[in-house]
């Protein structure tokens, strides 16, 4: 499918995930989140990576690196082509790293070389308190946003402005991809995607499947079929 994003376990340590775009055309992804570490190096072209904390336009040769549940969105050109790693927060490479971050010139391009790149990068230890306690709040479906408000001592639409100015998204769409980031976990240990959809409460395999590949560029089935023994 072209402009899709393609994803696999590194042959080298299976417990980090690699990603791959060569878009023959422009290709966006909403709003999103990761459990683990993202580190994304543009090898052709060009690709944006937008975060509350700034926009980041990574172009041959740079790294960007997205903390663990950091929401964020990207775009980028035609004819660009982009690796991305993914690997958990305790990773010697990433440790240490909490905000989004880019590394000019850096010219790696294979996954052993994009981790020696970001191996001496400057290390900000924690997420800023705000955002933590916010994505905290919403993280649990149980209560209604505007009971959470409402125990904030905050009007619901005040709360909602707070927390998309805050964290980059609004709850629901938090939520939301947070829901996102569960099925891609789940997908990947080899559940069916009628049972990943079902367990999700997506209304459909369709719904789910529109909302992943908005998400991360790649339908849930060949994402699953990525990771089949």
């Amino acid at each position: 499918m072209p402009g899709s994003w393609t994803y696999r376990p590194w042959a080298r340590d299976a417990a980090i995930e690699l990603g791959h775009l060569a878009a023959a055309q422009s290709v966006a992804l909403a709003c999103h989140v990761h459990p683990d570490v993202q580190v994304a190096a543009v090898s052709e072209g060009w690709r944006m990576y937008v975060t509350t904390v700034g926009e980041f336009r990574a172009i041959a040769g740079d790294i960007v690196v997205i903390p663990a549940d950091v929401p964020h969105a990207s775009h980028g050109g035609a004819g660009s082509i982009v690796s991305h790693l993914y690997l958990s927060s305790d990773h010697a490479a990433v440790k240490g790293i909490s905000g989004p971050l880019c590394i000019r010139n850096s010219r790696a391009t294979l996954p052993d070389e994009m981790l020696d790149a970001i191996g001496s990068c400057p290390r900000r230890l924690t997420r800023p308190a705000r955002c933590a306690a916010l994505t905290e709040l919403v993280s649990c479906d149980d209560l209604a946003i505007r009971t959470i408000a409402a125990r904030q001592g905050r009007s619901t639409d005040g709360f909602i402005r707070l927390f998309k100015r805050e964290v980059g998204m609004t709850p629901a769409a938090y939520r939301l991809a947070l829901r996102l980031a569960w099925a891609r976990s789940r997908l990947k240990r080899g559940d069916t995607v009628a049972d990943v959809a079902y367990a999700g409460s997506f209304s459909d395999q369709s719904h789910l499947g529109r909302l992943f590949r908005r998400a991360y560029g790649a339908t849930p089935a060949a994402y699953r079929s990525a990771f089949a023994d």
